[in-house]
């Protein structure tokens, strides 16, 4: 690792002496410190009665400079710390007698206060001295050399000052055996102990380094954020330990796939970050993440197991996407998830997929807020059977009304809330508003389930299923008037999350659905096996079916597929008349939408039920009286 002002050096050729001319620079200095101590005996008048105490402090500061001399050209490092203090205030001594050894080695100290009576050139020479040691290692650096023999010492200069007019310097050489131990516990706070590679702090460092780098018009540089999708069925299926072992091979996998002046490093997790110093432009650094992702793509090995990994790679370049190490982090960050997101494997950075404009950002905070002060209400829809016309449940729609902007649409707020880690504390906010209103609509004459939409981010969610136990405790509602939704989408994506959720639900006698259902790509298996008891048709089936004969066979084929199967079938977004009686021909058991009605505040639904409920009686009994 090279700093701008201090540099390891590791040279096995010749002595201490010939490894780096800064050393030759050092003994010179010392050699010119000793020359002024027994220039400064010659002072007149510093040799003199009352005068001896200087004298003996600078004849002995002369002899600690031969002794370091004598040592270094020998290569066995003494143990000396030297202080050097410029003036006599009391206030000086006290505070540099509290100067500690911050390294925890062992070292010998010496304290000398040089009376103020030394000349002008005496004192500007001395401060040539201090100057010139600033130069070679700078203030607070370790400077090492070494060899065949390991290490032989750490020369550390420190300065303080004590006041304006009171500057101090030290000077500590450490015993050798110390510095590997340094040196070791240096590389393990920027290692990953799994994998060897850098970890996240030494990366940032290192990406530090490019970006000052850059000030002096160095070439823009490529980061790339490779997440791996789905390892935590690798965690599950064959254990943890399965699990560390493919990580160690994904990143000797990386690493092969690379130069030597590239960095890997693994973030924790299942992220891995590449470093791609000088890459020029994004597409340079695009094309690399594609060879990455060719090398992942081949199977892995473990326990003679054949495993498939996929990954989403985000990829920024310095210049264009940031000047600092956060905001490059944070950019490459969203570029992986929207990849992730969109399937498409490797994305670059855009402003057009940043979600966090400053607006936002805003938004965010007053999502924050609008939580605390319940500012979120929710709105039913009613879920209507087509056999019997009645209504057989109602699915909580969470709506914003903002204080300044009216009403917020859930699709601008909820997948920022997915982003930002809020959609854990909104989904409960959802499920306690929602059962304390399904109490009120049993209260009411309304004792229908209530559906609520679960976010894929749920999933992963330990004490979900805790929580929504706790909360139909709370409100004293019955588990089987709650319904969980989940989308086609989620359950392909996160199949074994997806499997023990719904297993957990069921086992409390909570009421899921397959929310989206014709949108993915779910599997006959695995759809046999779900512990779920509805399927919804995805609404883009069915608003386009008066008009699209082919999504009308499609919707049929997926009522007769969801019987077959044992599932009840809901289609939503009915809009129609005619979709209505079509549906109800292909024998479909719940219907959805805006022909029956739009999503109500409670007190209109309850409004819009009671006069739904007098017009069916009434047809009742006119049909009675036929």
């Amino acid at each position: 690792m090279v700093s701008d002002r201090g540099r390891l050096v590791e040279s096995g050729r010749g002595r201490w002496w010939d490894s780096d001319p800064r050393h030759r620079i050092m003994v010179t200095t010392l050699l010119l410190c000793s020359l002024l101590c027994l220039g400064s005996l010659l002072i007149p008048g510093y040799v003199r009665p009352g005068g001896t105490y200087a004298a003996f402090l600078t004849v002995t500061v002369l002899m600690i400079c031969v002794t370091i001399v004598m040592s270094l050209l020998r290569e066995q490092p003494p143990v000396v710390y030297a202080v050097m203090v410029y003036g006599s205030d009391a206030a000086a001594v006290t505070a540099l007698t509290s100067l500690s050894d911050s390294q925890g080695a062992r070292v010998g100290s010496l304290l000398l206060v040089l009376p103020t009576i030394f000349s002008a050139i005496f004192l500007s020479l001395t401060s040539l001295l201090v100057q010139t040691l600033l130069m070679v290692l700078g203030n607070t650096v370790l400077m090492w050399s070494g060899g065949d023999r390991g290490p032989v010492l750490a020369l550390h200069l420190a300065f303080a000052v004590i006041s304006s007019l009171v500057p101090a310097a030290s000077i500590r050489l450490v015993q050798g055996q110390r510095n590997a131990a340094l040196r070791r516990e240096r590389q393990a706070a920027v290692t990953d102990p799994l994998t060897g590679l850098v970890n996240r702090r030494g990366l940032t460092e290192r990406i530090e380094r490019l970006l000052a780098a850059a000030e002096d018009a160095a070439p823009p540089f490529g980061l790339l954020l490779v997440d791996l999708d789905r390892f935590r069925e690798v965690n599950d299926t064959l254990g943890h330990v399965s699990g560390d072992r493919l990580l160690s091979e994904i990143g000797s996998r990386l690493s092969g796939a690379l130069s030597e002046v590239d960095t890997i490093a693994r973030l924790g997790g299942d992220e891995f970050a590449v470093l791609l110093p000088a890459v020029g432009d994004l597409d340079t650094a695009v094309a690399t993440a594609g060879d990455l992702h060719d090398a992942l793509a081949r199977p892995f090995l473990l326990d003679g197991v054949e495993v498939d990994v996929e990954v989403s790679i985000g990829v920024v370049v310095s210049g264009a996407h940031g000047t600092d190490a956060t905001l490059l982090m944070r950019r490459a960050d969203i570029a992986v998830y929207v990849a992730k997101e969109r399937h498409v494997g490797i994305l670059g950075y855009s402003p057009e997929i940043d979600g966090y404009s400053p607006e936002r950002l805003a938004l965010l905070g007053q999502l924050r807020r609008a939580l605390d002060r319940r500012e979120l209400v929710l709105h039913y829809q009613p879920k209507v059977s087509l056999d019997t016309g009645e209504v057989v449940g109602v699915e909580a729609l969470v709506r914003w009304c903002h204080p300044e902007r009216g009403l917020v649409p859930p699709d601008e707020f909820i997948p920022l809330a997915e982003n930002t880690g809020l959609i854990g504390p909104l989904t409960r906010y959802v499920l306690d508003a929602a059962l304390a209103q399904a109490d009120a609509f049993a209260t009411a004459g309304c004792p229908v389930p209530v559906a609520v939409n679960l976010s894929p981010r749920n999933l992963t969610e330990q004490e979900l299923c805790p929580q929504i136990a706790a909360l139909l405790d709370k409100h004293g509602v019955p588990a089987d008037r709650l319904e969980l939704e989940i989308t086609e989408s989620t359950v392909m994506t996160e199949p074994l999350r997806a499997r023990r959720l719904l297993t957990e639900l069921n086992e409390l006698g909570i009421r899921t659905a397959m929310d989206d259902f014709g949108a993915g790509h779910t599997s006959l298996a695995q759809l046999r096996t779900l512990p779920m008891s509805q399927l919804k048709i995805d609404r883009s089936f069915v608003i386009t079916m008066d008009t699209n004969p082919e999504n009308a066979l499609i919707i049929r084929s997926m009522i007769d597929l969801g019987h077959s199967l044992g599932f009840t079938v809901v289609a939503e977004g009915v809009e129609t008349q005619r979709s209505m009686t079509t549906l109800s021909s292909y024998g479909c058991d719940i219907a959805q939408g805006y022909h029956f009605s739009r999503p109500l505040p409670p007190e209109a639904f309850l409004d819009w039920f009671s006069s739904r409920t007098r017009t069916a009686t009434a047809t009742a009994s006119a049909s009675a009286s036929a």
